[in-house]
């Protein structure tokens, strides 16, 4: 109970921190050009705890999908009253340039992306056992009798691009997969190995909500790293150290932890090659595991690290890391302007219930994979912020631009009509996807479906 009380509180915890500071940009960039803040919020609705200081309420809402700071000269619909000390017509305060308006309006995603860096930073010092990177996209095993086998993919295959597209990863493979048309679709793999060259194959896929395998038959190679070695044991004894990245075990790229201990198991007492990648280069060792009466198994003595892979768990230069983040959420934006590619796109799409989830499961796989995923989430929130939407930070940019530009305002009754309109169609847009999450997550729609009626058969007559 307790656990599951600490991981609500986290993940509170990070959503919010995440939006404060967002909205801290704002709200301090904003004063620093002399705006009149009337509110700072952190959450929507109703407020469970508020206090206005120096004529400005903070407060907290009810429902933590995002928050606001409340800028009466930047308000578009020019409304009558402010709310704190200052009762003054929203009219009658000084004018702001529009190069001031940027500044504040580019704050809270620059916040977000500081933030992020700074995350970044975190998790490239986390230890060794908190997240692993893949080294390339390789297939680990391809079974004989399956399609892909009579296609032309083999083990030892690295994928290089799907549907002409670059991936770096297997997160990446079922992401360009899905785009090009999802499950039971031929989708054109780009795959080389040492033997065959480079060539383009066709297989059919599968979507990651029905099969844990990309393509029916083929098996990927995992990251499989190891964090500690125990001192006298086969391993350090055949010159493995912490940190090696196991890559091929008796001439089989490891698929996994799993795999790579069953390989070991079936071993016992008998040398076996070995291929590693240690700082970046392949070594070739030979190790013995051996039989241990005690555990009953065959053991070489090392204890593994390493998380999943996922789109936060880039691990290496937080550069890296910030610009990973940010070409996943551009490569979305990009696939939902693409005629071909907008409706698996819009598919995939996820609201609070969806980033909650995320956050969740991050947390269950240890500390720093949940902050890789808020750096994750604050790139995201950059850059949708920033997008020319006149709801969000981007379409405040514009109409400022406009106005700096022609020297005119943009009239407010037009920014306050296209602000409304699409805040109802953000409203509208987070309410489906939470109940397009829930249903998948809980399947919350069959208690509204109302069971066909059963049809009463007469019995026959009888004779």
């Amino acid at each position: 109970m307790l656990e599951v009380i600490f991981l609500i509180f986290m993940m509170l915890f990070l959503f919010g921190i995440t939006v404060f500071v967002h909205e801290w940009g704002h709200y301090f960039v904003a004063r620093r050009c002399g705006l009149v803040v009337e509110t700072f919020s952190i959450g929507m609705g109703p407020a469970l705890w508020k206090k206005e200081i120096n004529g400005i309420v903070y407060k907290i809402g009810a429902f933590p999908i995002g928050g606001y700071v409340a800028l009466p000269q930047l308000d578009p619909a020019g409304m009558e009253r402010m709310q704190g000390e200052n009762q003054n017509n929203r009219n009658q305060l000084p004018d702001v340039s529009p190069w001031k308006k940027i500044a504040v309006a580019f704050a809270g995603p620059v916040c977000n992306i500081l933030f992020a860096l700074f995350l970044a930073v975190l998790v490239f010092f986390a230890p060794e056992d908190g997240i692993v990177d893949e080294q390339g996209v390789f297939i680990a095993k391809v079974e004989a009798d399956s399609a892909a086998y009579r296609s032309g993919l083999r083990a030892g295959d690295q994928i290089k691009a799907v549907n002409g597209n670059p991936i770096k990863s297997w997160y990446e493979a079922r992401v360009e997969s899905l785009l090009g048309g999802g499950e039971g679709k031929a989708i054109d793999f780009t795959v080389s190995n040492e033997t065959d060259g480079e060539r383009t194959i066709a297989a059919k896929v599968n979507s990651p909500e029905t099969s844990e395998y990309l393509i029916d038959g083929v098996f990927q190679a995992a990251p499989c790293q190891i964090q500690e070695v125990i001192p006298g044991g086969a391993a350090e004894k055949a010159g493995l150290k912490a940190d090696d990245i196991l890559l091929v075990i008796n001439n089989e790229m490891v698929q996994g932890t799993y795999h790579f201990s069953s390989v070991i198991q079936s071993n016992a007492n008998a040398a076996i090659p070995l291929v590693i990648q240690r700082d970046g280069e392949r070594m070739e060792l030979n190790i013995t595991p051996q039989f241990d009466e005690e555990a009953g198994r065959a053991m070489i003595g090392i204890y593994f690290g390493g998380a999943l892979s996922m789109p936060w768990t880039l691990s290496g230069n937080p550069v890296e890391q910030i610009k990973s983040d940010a070409t996943s959420i551009l490569r979305l934006l990009k696939a939902l302007t693409n005629k071909k590619e907008a409706k698996q796109a819009a598919s995939g799409l996820g609201g609070p219930v969806s980033i909650f989830t995320m956050i969740w499961v991050a947390l269950k796989m240890g500390i720093f994979n949940a902050l890789g995923l808020t750096r994750f989430i604050n790139i995201n929130l950059a850059v949708l912020n920033l997008l020319p939407i006149p709801v969000l930070d981007g379409g405040h940019i514009c109409f400022a631009l406009w106005e700096g530009i022609t020297k005119r305002k943009v009239h407010p009754k037009i920014v306050a009509t296209l602000v409304n309109a699409f805040a109802i169609l953000l409203i509208t847009a987070m309410i489906f996807l939470s109940w397009r999450d829930a249903d998948r997550n809980w399947g919350i729609s069959k208690f509204f479906k109302k069971e066909a009626p059963t049809e009463q058969v007469e019995p026959a007559p009888e004779k």
